[in-house]
C-alpha cells in the first residue's frame, strides 16, 4: 500500500468515476428499455395523439441525454471507443445525443 497521498486520492477518484459510470449506465439502460417498449407498442395508450407524441419526444430526448451522460462518464474512466454502443442505438436517438433542450418557460 502506497503512502503517497496523491496516489491514494487518484485511486479514490477513479473508484468514484467507476461507481458513477455504473449508476449512469443503469439510468441509460432504463431509458433504453422504456424507448424499446414504446417502439414495440408495449406501453399503455394515452388518451390523445398529442399526448402520445409528447411521450415519444420526451422518451427520445431523455434517452439521448442519458447516452450523452454515459459517453462523458466513459471518457472520464478512459473508455474512449464508443462505436459499439453508438451502433446499437436507433438513429433517432443518435441524432439527438446531448443535453436535453428544455422548452422556454412562459411566465
Amino acid at each position: 500500500m502506497s503512502r503517497d497521498p496523491m496516489q491514494a486520492l487518484e485511486r479514490d477518484l477513479q473508484a468514484e468515476r467507476a461507481s458513477a459510470l455504473a449508476r449512469i449506465n443503469d439510468l441509460f439502460l432504463k431509458a433504453m428499455e422504456a424507448w424499446e417498449a414504446l417502439e414495440a407498442g408495449q406501453l399503455p395508450p394515452l388518451p390523445t395523439s398529442e399526448a402520445e407524441r409528447e411521450r415519444r419526444l420526451e422518451l427520445r430526448d431523455l434517452t439521448a441525454e442519458r447516452v450523452w451522460m454515459l459517453l462523458v462518464q466513459r471518457e472520464s474512466v478512459g473508455l474512449r471507443d464508443h462505436r459499439e454502443l453508438l451502433q446499437r442505438l436507433p438513429q433517432e436517438i443518435r441524432k439527438r445525443i446531448g443535453p436535453r433542450r428544455l422548452a422556454a418557460r412562459t411566465p
